[in-house]
């Protein structure tokens, strides 16, 4: 019995230091993010984020290696949060226009709610990072599918008329990306 509580008192004491170390994970994301979206990518130093989280420079690198490594972390972060909730509308067994409309203002809420996110986006400074090209493209690529799905079914229960379901997407993509 006393073994036992032993190796619990383990499991449960990692728990609550995985969970912390998430827990601060998220807000130097969060604190990065602000002043990633304030000041270009060149202008924010690790010293600052460090000096803004309070922490010492060297506890940033026991979470994120690289300032690079912070700034995608930041937008996976954010492309990761969006999918998951538009995941949630696609799955749902509306009709595709009641779909497409509840995404369409999802994203757009999300976005008001996420401005530090927005403002990054926008500046849109993926030459800076030969990795960010290759990241955006994957999310892009994420993004369009989904939208793929919402108008394949949409065709499938006729309230859409047969179309070129990839260009489409790809067109909702963009005029929501501007």
């Amino acid at each position: 019995m006393v073994k036992a509580n032993k190796v619990l008192g383990k499991k449960i004491a990692r728990v609550v230091r995985h969970s912390k170390r998430i827990t601060r994970r998220n807000e130097i994301i969060q604190i990065a993010a602000r002043l990633f979206s304030e000041k270009s990518y060149y202008d924010v130093t690790m010293d600052e984020v460090a000096a803004k989280v309070g922490v010492a420079k060297g506890t940033l690198y026991l979470y994120f290696e690289s300032k690079e490594k912070l700034y995608l972390a930041i937008l996976e972060n954010g492309f990761k949060t969006l999918e998951s909730l538009i995941k949630k509308e696609v799955a749902k067994s509306d009709p595709a226009p009641d779909i497409l409309k509840k995404v369409l203002r999802l994203i757009f809420r999300f976005y008001r709610q996420n401005m530090d996110i927005l403002r990054i986006l926008s500046r849109d400074e993926t030459h800076i990072i030969r990795e960010h090209y290759k990241f955006t493209e994957y999310w892009r690529y994420r993004g369009i599918k989904l939208y793929e799905k919402i108008l394949e079914k949409g065709v499938k229960e006729g309230s859409f008329h047969p179309i070129n379901i990839k260009l489409t997407a790809l067109i909702i993509f963009g005029l929501v990306r501007s």
